[in-house]
Order: structure tokens, then sequence, then C-alpha cells
């Protein structure tokens, strides 16, 4: 709701406002999470449609996306880069 009340209120000023909510990402954070690295291969696994953890840098493109010219006409946004699992 954030993302759209800012993108109401700046877009007539020329400025673009959007979010990217990232799941579930393979980083040493999200390792460090598990002390069983079964149990975290299984949730990496589980957690997505493409039975994977996401990468950063499948984040990162859609950062760079949004930060572009490519999204000049995209506002009040919410980029979900989780491999499908709000879908579940």
């Amino acid at each position: 709701m954030v993302t759209k009340s800012l993108a109401l209120e700046f877009g007539p000023k020329g400025i673009r406002v959007n979010s990217v909510n990232p799941g579930l990402i393979d980083t040493p954070i999200a390792q460090k999470c598990s002390l069983d690295p079964n149990v975290l291969e299984e949730t990496k696994r589980s957690f997505s449609v493409f039975q994977r953890a996401g990468e950063a840098e499948e984040v990162a493109k859609a950062v760079a996306f949004l930060a572009s010219n490519t999204s000049s006409f995209v506002t009040g946004t919410n980029v979900v880069v989780d491999g499908g699992h709000l879908l579940k």
C-alpha cells in the first residue's frame, strides 16, 4: 500500500515508485538460518514452484529493470521475485 500511495503522490512530479519483494534467496545469510544442511536443502526445494531458492542476480535484474528507462511507464507496482511461492 505504501508503494501505491507514494506513486500517486510523486507521479505528478515525474517520479516512479515501485518495490521489489524477494522470496527465499540463496545467500550466505539464508545458509546460516539452518544448522542442518539437509533441512536447508529441503526448504529450498519446497519453497518455490521451481524447487529451488532464488539467486541474488535474479533479484538484481528485477531492480535493474525498474531503475532503467525501459520501465519508464511503470509505477505503483510490487514486483514479486519469489519463484511462485505466493502461488502455493
